[in-house]
């Protein structure tokens, strides 16, 4: 089992651990400060960015790895070897980080449009619910969510109506 680490949004990481805590890999010494691994599988889009991402690890590269999120790396039967492409660069990581986030967004929307439509629930308590569950208290602004989501309705909306003119 190949792993690799790196440095993501701390309130990403915790949704991550959070959403894929049946996936988990638990570190050979329970002892360990080192972070379990999210082992994922092939169905999650992020495995792939993982598979498609890694690269042999450069030569001028510290083999010391540090970041807030650690991934078991795909071994497909066809394709790249783990223990040869097992590095992944800041620019592959922040490709990977947007992946995240985007599951996240897509995740939190629909929580929240739920809630509201078909439970009564108002967006404000929906999104603490959610912010809660995911363990990202004091690690993303409440707010800043609700803009993104209130900015992502309005999108939609124009594109509604654009599409029915």
């Amino acid at each position: 089992m190949v792993t690799v680490t790196f440095q993501i949004k701390p309130y990403l990481a915790a949704y991550m651990y959070v959403r894929y805590k049946n996936h988990l890999d638990v570190p050979p010494d329970r002892f360990s400060s080192s972070l379990s691994a999210i082992h994922l599988l092939d169905t999650q889009p992020i495995y792939h960015f993982l598979h498609q991402l890694s690269i042999p690890h450069p030569p001028n590269a510290s083999w010391h790895e540090i970041g807030n999120i650690t991934f078991t790396l795909p071994h497909p039967r066809n394709g790249k070897n783990p223990n040869v492409y097992n590095y992944i660069g800041h620019d592959s990581a922040l490709i990977i980080e947007k992946a995240m986030e985007v599951e996240m967004k897509a995740e939190l929307y629909e929580f929240l449009l739920e809630n509201k439509y078909c439970h009564g629930i108002m967006f404000k308590k929906s999104m603490e619910t959610f912010v809660a569950h995911y363990n990202m208290v004091e690690l993303v602004e409440e707010e800043s969510l609700m803009r993104a989501f209130q900015r992502w309705r309005k999108m939609v909306k124009e594109e509604k109506k654009l599409n029915n003119n």
